[in-house]
């Protein structure tokens, strides 16, 4: 679990970020990528399956999801969701999105 936690650092970082200084872009986005997390059956509103307890909604990682939590991962533009056949996909590189964010 750190592990993939540290792997992923920047991207939970990111959603950390954009979760408390919310930004209308961002959230347009975040609202659309989480009504697409809703209709999977990856996606969970308990802590079952969540890397973190208590960071639901999560994509359960009991039921073949990455166990992150949705509120952030759908915030971080510079992730993507990691499925075999991904729901939604990164829109920016994260070297994209710290230029975006100087420039804001």
């Amino acid at each position: 679990m750190l592990r993939q936690i540290f792997k992923n650092r920047k991207q939970i970082l990111e959603g950390i970020k954009n979760n408390m200084f919310k930004k209308e872009h961002v959230e347009v986005i975040a609202n659309g990528r989480m009504n697409v997390c809703k209709s999977c059956s990856n996606y969970t509103t308990d802590d079952a399956g969540c890397l973190v307890i208590g960071t639901g909604p999560c994509c359960n990682q009991n039921t073949g999801g990455c166990g992150c939590s949705l509120a952030l991962k759908t915030r971080a533009l510079s992730s993507g969701c990691p499925l075999p056949t991904p729901k939604w996909k990164a829109i920016l590189t994260d070297k994209e999105e710290d230029i975006l964010n100087q420039q804001l």
